[in-house]
């Protein structure tokens, strides 16, 4: 596979967000928005392979637009990478359904690790970057808040790859 035309989209929690888990907050809808501009930028720059660890947060939101965005381009996949195989059984019904969902729809999907560990989400992010040559990174505010978000861009700045950051708006 070419990582040329791979991309990886990486978040923090919802909790770093001064929205949390209201998608219809104002500063939640202008932040996807951003994204979904980036990734549709991307694609037309000839990105057909997007990797995303999934998440309750900006992984299940990138990964929602970009099954929206394969309907209208098949050329276009989505390989999910989920930290550990039973992260959403303690998520809302609401989140359960849309994971699942995306789980559906997309290309491919893997575990990570079996079982969570203190390491399970920064492997899944890490493997996301390390298949491909661009990541976009949604950070909360000026400086990230969350460790496994923070140790994922230093790894890919250390590793060479394209960072396209988006800076959600938090006042």
């Amino acid at each position: 596979m070419n990582k040329d035309k791979n991309c990886s989209i990486i978040g923090e929690p919802p909790m770093c967000y001064i929205w949390g888990y209201d998608e219809e907050d104002q500063r939640c809808c202008a932040t996807k928005l951003l994204l979904l501009n980036r990734l549709s930028r991307l694609q037309s720059e000839g990105i057909t392979d997007f990797f995303i660890p999934l998440d309750a947060g900006m992984g299940l939101y990138a990964a929602e637009m970009v099954i929206a965005l394969m309907a209208s381009n098949p050329n276009l996949h989505l390989h999910c990478l989920i930290p550990y195989e039973d992260q959403a059984c303690k998520w809302t019904p609401e989140l359960r359904d849309r994971y699942f969902n995306v789980l559906e729809k997309c290309t491919d999907s893997a575990p990570v690790s079996l079982n969570f560990s203190l390491t399970c989400d920064i492997d899944a992010a890490m493997e996301a970057i390390d298949q491909s040559n661009t990541l976009i990174a949604v950070q909360s505010d000026e400086t990230a808040q969350d460790k496994v978000f923070s140790v994922a861009l230093r790894y890919a700045r250390r590793i060479g790859r394209r960072i396209e950051l988006i800076r959600a708006p938090y006042i």
